[in-house]
């Protein structure tokens, strides 16, 4: 088992880390621009493991939108990477998840956009080989998969967790129809180009508590196709005492009903999609019946 997080876990780097990024300024302006939006909240212990995961990745060209929730005060952290790609925001009041992304939607400048939140990271090459699979597709959309970091707290260690086991995060292919029954990756897995959002303008649904950022893959895939990349280039963890940015179970059955029908019009084969939705909601302990579904 390895220590993730707490007083045994991630380190800081050492100030000038990213000095040599001047000697590779030739190399960078010739990169498409990619910007990550990164919302982070009361996670100051631990926001610094998916900052470093970006700051050290092969592909140097980047941006990192990071805004903080109205929560604990990250400025420190920031500061300790000494990187001018980092871009630091903070809300004056709590916006969720939802929110937070919209206001990182409004000062990105990248050509490309991906998330990351701040308990995930991105393995090293992550946004190289998705770079490279978009031009060598032709494509605005590209996704690939995740692992699932399993932590459980560590007794007497302070916001210490162990990594207990890791196993494949979501295996579903790109689908019309399919998007509207299950969503098709984590939020870390896409990397889309700032004109495929701007086909559709569609921001992050602020109504919703959790599941807006498969929302936002809806509406994305109306105009665009999204390319599956079978290989695993981040990881996100899913910790055992809950404290995940992500909504709650509650929240999550509280709002698919709301999705399901909102998003009927956009099938190709309704009535197939009706009867999945439904065994979707029955599988969740709900009748769809009762919900009008």
């Amino acid at each position: 088992m390895k220590i993730v997080a707490g007083l045994k876990g991630f380190k800081m780097p050492k100030p000038n880390k990213y000095s040599k990024l001047n000697k590779n300024i030739n190399v960078i302006s010739s990169q498409p621009l990619i910007s990550v939006i990164m919302p982070t909240y009361n996670r100051k212990w631990l926001v610094g493991r998916s900052i470093n995961s970006l700051l050290t990745q092969s592909y140097k060209n980047i941006e990192i939108v990071l805004v903080n929730d109205a929560g604990e005060d990250v400025q420190e952290v920031v500061d300790q990477f000494h990187d001018p790609r980092i871009k630091y925001f903070q809300n004056e009041k709590n916006l969720d998840l939802a929110g937070t992304r919209n206001v990182a939607l409004h000062h990105v400048t990248g050509n490309y956009i991906c998330l990351l939140d701040d308990d995930d990271i991105h393995l090293p090459y992550t946004l190289e080989f998705r770079m490279y699979m978009i031009n060598k597709l032709g494509a605005d959309v590209v996704y690939s998969r995740a692992l699932q970091d399993m932590w459980r707290p560590q007794p007497n260690v302070k916001h210490g967790y162990v990594s207990i086991h890791k196993q494949l995060y979501w295996d579903s292919p790109f689908d019309l129809d399919l998007i509207l029954v299950q969503n098709i990756a984590p939020c870390c897995c896409p990397l889309f180009s700032r004109k495929s959002w701007e086909k559709t303008m569609h921001w992050f649904d602020e109504s919703l508590t959790t599941s807006e950022d498969w929302a936002f893959w809806v509406e994305l895939s109306r105009n665009n196709i999204f390319y599956e990349l079978k290989i695993i280039d981040c990881e996100c963890s899913i910790r055992e005492d809950k404290t995940q940015m992500t909504g709650s179970r509650e929240g999550y059955n509280t709002h698919l009903p709301y999705l399901y029908k909102k998003w009927r019009p956009y099938a190709k084969n309704l009535d197939w999609v009706i009867e999945h939705q439904r065994q979707a909601i029955r599988a969740k302990g709900l009748v769809p019946e009762m919900l009008g579904l």
